[in-house]
């Protein structure tokens, strides 16, 4: 069976008790700590339509990302397979969750997106569209902006960085960046915009984990920093 949700009319009592237990979770295994690249960004991004990307290492990001960015209610893109799963599928639909089907053309999850940027609400994109194989990022494909281009949000450039150490070890990070601001020109196609939104946006993301590192040292599979 596949529990999907077809269109974002909210959540109810048992999807949103669920999602902050979730929430409760993450923050009591992996104890993240937040940076924002401005102080008064967390307060500036409080009911801003918005489009939040960031790198894709783990599968546990979407959970991770979603919960530490909460107080934004973002609606999170999942690969379609994961609902396809008999009882992760039936928890995952429970949350602020879009699927996608990455195995052919599929419309749907924009014109999700769509009303919920109409809605004021906000979305969390992996661009990479899969996890990186070896920890570098990956290409960045440009449904992300697209989205932002058509609708006219900005794009939240976002850095996550750790290696989800349960309780001990590093906490896991998210680096929040400043808010790309989308204008597309009347005369180019939101297609051709889309493509340079995308490749400022790769680039903030990497300044971004650039900054953790040196701060915090290099990520590495066991979770310790490398020499």
């Amino acid at each position: 069976m596949i529990y999907l949700k077809k269109k974002p009319s909210g959540q109810g009592f048992g999807g949103k008790l669920f999602q902050g237990l979730i929430t409760f979770l993450v923050y009591i295994f992996f104890r993240p700590k937040v940076i924002y690249a401005d102080k008064t960004l967390k307060k500036r991004l409080k009911n801003m339509p918005c489009v939040f990307v960031a790198n894709h290492r783990h599968h546990f990001d979407g959970a991770f990302c979603g919960a530490v960015l909460g107080r934004y209610k973002p609606w999170v893109l999942v690969t379609r397979k994961w609902f396809e799963k008999k009882k992760v599928g039936k928890m995952i639909a429970l949350c602020r969750t879009i699927p996608i089907n990455l195995e052919e053309a599929d419309g749907e999850w924009f014109k999700t997106a769509e009303e919920i940027i109409d809605r004021g609400g906000t979305l969390l994109i992996f661009p990479e569209g899969g996890l990186s194989k070896d920890g570098n990022l990956g290409e960045f494909k440009p449904g992300a902006a697209l989205l932002s281009a058509k609708k006219g949000v900005p794009i939240v450039p976002c850095a996550n960085f750790g290696t989800y150490r349960f309780f001990i070890g590093m906490r896991q990070k998210l680096y929040v960046g400043e808010p790309i601001e989308s204008d597309c020109p009347p005369d180019m196609r939101h297609s051709k915009y889309a493509r340079e939104l995308i490749a400022k946006a790769k680039t903030a993301v990497l300044e971004e984990l650039d900054i953790l590192e040196n701060r915090y040292g290099k990520q590495v599979k066991n979770g310790e920093k490398a020499d």
